[in-house]
């Protein structure tokens, strides 16, 4: 499968050692997104994948591309223009204490300012088999937005499936009205055909009734957008330890993980994960157990290393599945 993503990159600077910011006096760097990480997950898995982007004109642009070509992934459709890359430190967290993520400007970004005049869509559609676009370009600016419009509009008319990522961010709508980021999620709902979120997506943004169980809103959901499939995870903590569970939802009903416990080094990407495996999955033609089974184990194997981008390989994801959760101590 050729699979490409519209999505910023961000650069990643990790406080190293599980030191506070001001206890640092050098971080790991790194160049992550949403789009990032799944296409790295894919491309880990066997998959063509390509970066549909805008990176700066610089040397900081430079590593960037280099840092993504390494993941797996090709270059060939981001645009380099400006000089600006958004950025955010990653203090990990450690027993009581949360991992915090501190983000600076990125709505002056390359990406962030970036319009569909920028790129070559009917090149990037050509020979492709799925497109995913993640919910944050619709957030950044009236550019990244309208891009992500005609994009999509592109995919469908193309009969390209269309994977999207709800991915809302309060912080990052402080010029936006809730109404307005309403009517712009329902805009691209129409042409998605797989959507990524949450029940507080859905009814916190969405407006749909809280007061309805799972099944019935995402059902729901599912029915009123035309969707093949609307997915994501559910965490929990019990006695101090993390589980996660997810679900798929499709015109047939909805369908639960079974739950994983958590032992979590970094928890960043652990959703970009998941809808890696869930994209994997469904391309193979998956019954939806094996889907969900799939895509739950490669979230458990993000959490357990450091880093945004998951890399595992569908042979070690497949290997945890088989082993219930675990590949055992030591492998040779």
């Amino acid at each position: 499968m050729k699979i490409a993503a519209f999505g910023e990159v961000m650069m990643r600077l990790t406080v190293p050692d599980h030191l506070l910011l001001e206890q640092a006096d050098q971080v790991q760097l790194s160049f992550t997104g949403t789009g990032v990480n799944i296409l790295a997950s894919l491309a880990h898995f066997g998959h063509e994948t390509v970066l549909v982007s805008a990176l700066p004109a610089n040397r900081v642009g430079d590593a960037a591309a280099a840092g993504l070509r390494r993941l797996g992934m090709s270059d060939r459709f981001i645009v380099r223009r400006g000089d600006h890359i958004g950025s955010f430190f990653v203090e990990l967290g450690f027993g009581n204490r949360a991992e915090q993520v501190t983000y600076l400007n990125r709505l002056a970004s390359a990406f962030g300012t970036s319009t569909t005049a920028d790129y070559d869509f009917a090149g990037v559609l050509t020979g492709l088999d799925a497109l995913h676009i993640c919910g944050i370009s619709l957030s950044l600016s009236e550019g990244t937005r309208e891009a992500a419009f005609a994009l999509a509009d592109a995919a469908a008319a193309a009969h390209v499936p269309v994977y999207f990522d709800f991915n809302y961010r309060v912080a990052l709508n402080a010029a936006n009205t809730h109404e307005q980021m309403k009517a712009y999620y329902e805009r691209i709902l129409k042409p998605s055909t797989v959507v990524f979120g949450s029940r507080r997506d859905l009814t916190d943004l969405m407006g749909y009734d809280r007061q309805q169980n799972d099944e019935t809103l995402f059902s729901q959901f599912v029915r009123d957008h035309e969707l093949q499939a609307f997915a994501g995870t559910e965490r929990s903590v019990r006695d101090g330890r993390t589980y996660i569970r997810g679900f798929l939802c499709t015109p047939a009903g909805l369908t639960w993980s079974a739950e994983q416990e958590l032992t979590i080094l970094d928890r960043i990407g652990g959703g970009d994960a998941y809808a890696a495996g869930i994209i994997h999955g469904l391309n193979a033609g998956w019954a939806v157990d094996k889907v969900l089974a799939f895509a739950i184990a490669s979230t458990a194997l993000a959490h357990a290393q450091i880093g945004d981008s998951p890399l595992a390989t569908a042979e070690q994801v497949e290997a945890f599945v088989s082993h219930g959760g675990g590949t055992g101590a030591l492998i040779r």
